[in-house]
């Protein structure tokens, strides 16, 4: 029965934390484009936008799924207060990968940029792109396939750390 409820709060957890890394990421996207009104731009159909917008959303849902994930098995803290520590660790765990998340999409984000200099990218998704919006899509998509198990295997450091 112990299980069930750790489950269930985790899953809790997992839900509030899941909310807040979307509307963390909504604010990267908002922040690495200044000029861009988002949500003029979604109220206004522009289908540009909102695919670059799910991208990031997926993305650190992607690198942030091992989060949720805690082994507590070689933990030595017997079976008292492992239910608050299991969702102590879940919780830091996603703070930080959600950290990590951001700082990989900003950087994967920046570089793409760099390398593209003669594109002004939000003007293009402002006229409603969309072959611009696939392009960022996956680059932000690959980069969170790509830093996902490094950052993993950070996240893995963590709960050992604490107990």
């Amino acid at each position: 029965m112990e299980q069930l409820f750790l489950s269930l709060a985790q899953l809790a957890v997992a839900i509030v934390l899941a909310a807040l890394a979307a509307y963390l990421a909504f604010y990267l996207f908002q922040w690495f484009t200044r000029g861009l009104d988002e949500g003029e731009e979604l109220r206004g159909g522009n289908a540009a936008v909102g695919i670059v917008l799910g991208a990031i959303v997926v993305s650190v849902a992607i690198v942030l799924r091992p989060a949720l994930r805690v082994d507590s098995a070689t933990w030595d803290i017997g079976r008292s207060g492992i239910f608050f520590r299991v969702l102590l660790a879940q919780a830091l765990q996603v703070a930080v990968g959600l950290v990590l998340a951001v700082v990989a999409q900003a950087l994967g984000f920046y570089l793409f940029a760099a390398l593209t200099r003669g594109m002004d990218e939000v003007a293009e998704l402002k006229q409603g792109n969309l072959a611009l919006a696939g392009l960022l899509a996956g680059v932000l998509l690959g980069v969170g396939l790509l830093t996902s198990q490094a950052i993993a295997q950070v996240l893995a450091l963590i709960p050992p750390l604490l107990f």
